[in-house]
């Protein structure tokens, strides 16, 4: 009997410890496989706005329109948090952001940060509701070459966070890897502050941003916020050099559409 005692709960431990391998296989869902290569050129357009300011609704509006003329234009949506005070908080401010503009205004030698603003692969600064000067400024960028190939290697989502694996290849000399999840598409009704009963279109909203010292293997997790539905974000990775800004290479990944890119 003691030993048919021993056996049984031998089995019941095992049986325990095999349910619980299914349950932890089970939550990490992998979103993403095998991305590389999809960029000859890129433009990166960084737009810093935020809906307590009135002059930045004609830029989150233009965004869109200057990203769907050329696959390889990404657009990003920074929202800064120090207009917040005017009545409206700003649902998707961060003061990350805020700050990572004003490192651009430090590199552009800008007097001030100012919405809506947009920063064009880290080399040019410009208006973000100027379109002559953004299409310029994105002509002149299409013509370089990145020097950072990025590959995506897996996406997996487990719990609350996006874990990232990745490999580079090119000039990684004093360059920082971005990692930023956004949401491709957000409304918004305003119900104070300059923009007060206007309702608000998005693009691209980053809502979770890292930085990470570039390898050429990576590996990052990010935070994937509980609000946030996986058929409307994307994944975009981009390097960037630490000393001048300048954005050196870029991919991007959707996220529960087997990695394919949108």
């Amino acid at each position: 009997m003691k030993w048919l005692f021993i056996i049984v709960t031998f089995v019941i431990v095992a049986c325990s410890g095999f349910a619980g391998e299914k349950k932890n296989q089970r939550d990490k869902k992998v979103l993403a496989k095998k991305i590389t290569g999809l960029f000859s050129s890129f433009a990166l357009l960084e737009l810093f706005t935020s809906e307590g300011c009135s002059s930045c609704p004609p830029a989150d509006k233009l965004l869109p329109q200057l990203a769907s003329t050329n696959s390889n234009i990404i657009p990003l949506s920074f929202h800064v948090d120090y207009w917040n005070h005017l009545g409206w908080t700003d649902p998707f401010s961060n003061v990350e952001f805020s700050e990572r503009q004003r490192k651009y205004a430090d590199e552009f030698r800008l007097e001030s940060i100012y919405t809506p603003q947009l920063v064009i692969n880290g080399e040019y600064e410009l208006v973000g509701s100027n379109r002559a000067a953004a299409d310029q400024d994105i002509k002149k960028v299409l013509s370089e070459k990145p020097k950072v190939e990025i590959e995506i290697v897996e996406v997996r989502k487990q719990g609350g966070k996006l874990s990232i694996s990745s490999t580079l290849t090119g000039d990684l000399d004093g360059t920082q890897l971005i990692a930023a999840l956004v949401q491709k598409h957000a409304e918004m009704k305003v119900r104070a502050g300059e923009n007060n009963g206007a309702h608000l279109s998005h693009t691209n909203v980053v809502r979770s941003f890292i930085q990470k010292p570039a390898q050429q293997k990576m590996n990052l997790e990010i935070e994937f916020p509980t609000d946030l539905a996986e058929d409307n974000c994307q994944l975009i990775l981009y390097a960037q050099n630490k000393k001048d800004l300048k954005i050196t290479g870029a991919t991007v990944s959707a996220i529960g559409a087997g990695g394919n890119r949108q």
